[in-house]
C-alpha cells in the first residue's frame, strides 16, 4: 500500500513518534519537596552540577590485554646486524628452481630413486581393502569435510584485473592436513605396529640453518608441516656407487645462486633443530611432509610458480632438516660428515605429489666452485610428479573420485617403512 498522508495519520509508527515527542516536552510539576527539605535544613543540590563536576584522574593503569607498541625494525632492534643476510623463507621460490638449488647447496640430482628403494616399490602391493579405505578417506578429506570458509582467490589469466566471485569450501591448509594425516594412518596400518612404534610425528616444526656462500651470509628458515622422526637413522646410500663427484654443477652465469632471495639485517645467526636433545631416542630425522598450495608460495615478479621451482623449494627444505641435525650432532664447525644423513621428503597440494630423498654428505659449500672436482657432494634423488586423482568433488550432485592413483599410497608406505 502506498504510504500517503491519509494512511500516515492512522499509521502506528506515526502515533508512537508523536507520542514520544509530546512526552519528551512535559514540564515537571512542582511537588513541594524542595520547600520541605529546606525547612528541615537539608541542602538541595542541582544534579547537573554533580554530573558536570571535573574529577582529577589518578596514575595511568596498564590494562591487561593491551597491545604492546609496534616493534621498529631499525638499528635499535636487538637482532640488528650490520652485515646483511639472504634469508630464504617458506614463501620464497628460487628463480631457476632445482638448478639454482644445486649450486646453492652443492648437490647432484638423480632422476630416479635409489635402487633398493625402487626394488621395494616393485615388491610392495597395497591390499584391496586398504586401497578402498584410502579412496573413502580421500573423499572424506576433500569433499565431505564440513568446513566452509572463503577459498583462495582465483585469477583468470586472460583477465587478470577481473575479480571473480569468492567461493566457500574447505581451505587448502585443512585439505592438505586432513589428507596427509589419513595417508599416514593407512601407512601405519600397512607397515604394522613394529614399524609405527619406532616413529614419532611432529607438526609445524621449524628448521634454521645459517650458511656461508661466496663471502655472503645465507640463512634457511623453513618449516615442515609434518615431521616424522625415527629411533634409528636411515642407512645412507653409498656415494661410491653413484659417484656425485664426477657430475658437474649447473652453470647459472650471469646469475648468482642467491638471486631472488630477499636480504635482511635482522636475523639470529644460529642453528635451530626442533628436538633439543641430540641423544634423544627419536631425534633422527626420517621424513618431512610439506604443503605447497598456490597461496603458500609466490615469485617476486608475480609470474606463475612452476613445478621446477616447487621441487627446488622441497629440496632446500630437506637440506635444512639434514643440515640442522648434522650441526646438532657433529657440531657447528663440521664440514665433511663422518656419517651422511638421509632425509625423505614429500610435497603436495592435495592433488599432485613430489617424492624425493636427500642425502647430506658435506656442509662445505665453497669447495668445487672454481670448476675443479669436488671431493664430496650431496645427493638428491627425485621422482616425477604424480597425481593422486584426476577429479574429486560433486558431479551431478553426487560425490565422485575419478582416476585414483594407488601408487601415491604405495610410495608413501615404502617411505614410511624405510630404515
Amino acid at each position: 500500500m502506498r504510504l500517503t498522508s491519509v494512511v500516515l495519520r492512522q499509521h502506528i509508527g506515526f502515533h508512537f513518534k508523536r507520542h514520544w515527542i509530546v512526552q519528551g516536552k512535559r514540564v515537571p510539576s512542582e511537588t513541594g519537596a524542595t520547600a520541605e527539605l529546606a525547612a528541615r535544613g537539608i541542602p538541595v543540590v542541582d544534579p547537573n552540577a554533580l554530573i558536570r563536576e571535573r574529577r582529577e584522574l589518578g596514575p595511568r593503569v596498564e590494562v591487561v590485554g593491551q597491545l604492546p607498541p609496534e616493534v621498529k625494525f631499525d638499528e635499535t632492534h636487538p637482532l640488528y646486524k650490520r652485515e646483511p643476510c639472504y634469508v630464504y623463507g617458506d614463501r620464497n621460490v628460487l628463480l631457476e628452481g632445482v638448478r639454482q638449488a644445486q649450486v646453492l647447496v652443492n648437490t647432484v640430482v638423480y632422476d630416479e630413486l635409489p635402487l633398493k628403494v625402487e626394488e621395494r616399490l616393485e615388491k610392495t602391493k597395497i591390499p584391496t581393502a586398504l586401497d578402498r579405505s584410502m579412496q573413502q578417506s580421500v573423499l572424506a578429506a576433500l569433499v565431505f569435510d564440513a568446513e566452509q570458509v572463503k577459498t583462495a582467490v582465483v585469477k583468470d589469466p586472460e583477465r587478470p584485473a577481473y575479480k571473480l566471485p569468492r567461493n566457500y569450501g574447505i581451505s587448502d591448509e585443512r585439505r592438505n592436513r586432513l589428507l596427509l594425516s589419513k595417508l599416514l594412518i593407512h601407512c601405519e596400518r600397512f607397515t604394522g605396529p613394529s614399524v609405527a612404534s619406532c616413529r614419532k610425528i611432529l607438526s609445524n616444526v621449524r628448521f634454521v640453518v645459517p650458511l656461508a656462500k661466496d663471502l655472503d651470509r645465507v640463512q634457511l628458515s623453513l618449516k615442515a608441516d609434518t615431521f616424522i622422526t625415527s629411533a634409528a637413522a636411515i642407512t645412507p646410500y653409498d656415494s661410491a656407487v653413484y659417484r656425485p663427484q664426477d657430475q658437474p654443477l649447473p652453470d647459472l652465469f650471469p646469475l648468482r645462486e642467491t638471486v631472488t632471495i630477499p636480504t635482511s639485517n635482522h636475523y639470529e645467526w644460529q642453528t635451530q633443530y626442533p628436538i633439543r636433545r641430540a641423544d634423544y631416542r627419536f631425534a633422527h630425522p626420517h621424513t618431512i611432509l610439506v604443503h605447497c598450495s598456490p597461496a603458500d608460495v609466490a615469485n617476486q615478479f608475480e609470474t606463475p610458480v612452476t613445478d621446477d621451482q616447487r621441487e627446488g623449494r622441497l629440496m632446500l627444505k630437506a637440506f635444512a632438516v639434514a643440515a640442522s641435525r648434522a650441526r646438532q650432532f657433529y657440531g657447528d664447525s663440521v664440514k665433511l660428515l663422518p656419517r651422511p644423513i638421509t632425509v625423505q621428503a614429500v610435497q603436495t597440494d592435495s592433488k599432485w605429489f613430489h617424492f624425493g630423498i636427500y642425502q647430506l654428505n658435506t656442509l662445505d659449500l665453497e669447495a668445487g666452485s672454481d670448476g675443479q672436482n669436488q671431493p664430496a657432494r650431496n645427493l638428491w634423488f627425485r621422482k616425477p610428479r604424480m597425481d593422486l586423482y584426476g577429479e574429486c568433488g560433486y558431479l551431478v550432485g553426487k560425490p565422485a573420485l575419478h582416476e585414483y592413483n594407488r601408487d601415491v599410497l604405495r610410495h608413501l608406505a615404502v617411505f614410511y617403512g624405510s630404515s
